[in-house]
């Protein structure tokens, strides 16, 4: 993409102060490609300081609910004959609960601890890639090759902006979502306020949506 983009203001709000915002001068963590095609795409990687603050969240739930899963197999194994003492407890023969009610309780807990395991990934090697071509565009969120992605026409983008309809954290920030005219929205992951002020700024910039 040629680098004769003059320099832009944001003609919204913004979560962080921003006087200009220029294509050609993306956050760091942030490239933007030019395909042979004519399509524009906008890779950003997840990594921040953040990710530290998912890793601690993981490992405190997780070893919080490692506990209580090897209890459960103590018990679960011994129902079955088996001796599996992972844990010593103090429980009376009669106070024993059944052990698929322990599996029963414990279940969201460990989807929970799944899904803490795989934001903090996420945070440290996830990637965002927003592909905006003359008839076709995506938003790709993963790792590598493997993840989702959603398609959509360039010419049904309505807005690119922070969707204001929820709530995401104390600090009333909001997801930045791609809005159609037909209503359907493509949500991004919380990348920074950064990079999601130029994310705000450069693909209506680039669809003429300014």
């Amino acid at each position: 993409m040629s680098n004769d983009y003059t320099k832009d203001t944001v003609n919204h709000a913004s979560p962080v102060p921003c006087d200009e915002l220029r294509l050609d001068h993306p956050p760091r963590g942030i490239k933007m490609e030019r395909t042979h095609d004519g399509a524009t795409v906008i890779k950003v990687r997840m990594f921040s300081l953040l990710a530290f603050g998912d890793l601690a969240a993981a490992l405190f739930c997780n070893f919080i609910v490692s506990t209580f899963v090897c209890h459960a197999i103590s018990v679960t194994a011994a129902r079955f004959g088996y001796d599996a003492q992972l844990m010593s407890g103090d429980w009376n023969d009669g106070s024993k609960p059944p052990w698929w009610f322990l599996w029963l309780i414990l279940t969201p807990f460990i989807v929970i601890g799944f899904w803490l395991i795989y934001r903090t990934v996420f945070s440290f090697f996830g990637k965002v890639e927003v592909l905006l071509g003359p008839g076709e565009g995506s938003v790709f969120k993963g790792f590598g090759r493997f993840g989702r992605t959603q398609r959509f026409s360039p010419q049904a983008v309505k807005s690119v902006d922070w969707n204001q309809a929820r709530i995401v954290f104390n600090n009333q920030n909001y997801p930045l979502t791609i809005e159609m005219n037909n209503a359907r929205e493509i949500k991004f992951p919380f990348l920074g306020k950064m990079r999601e002020t130029w994310l705000n700024f450069a693909p209506n910039k680039i669809l003429g949506l300014e």
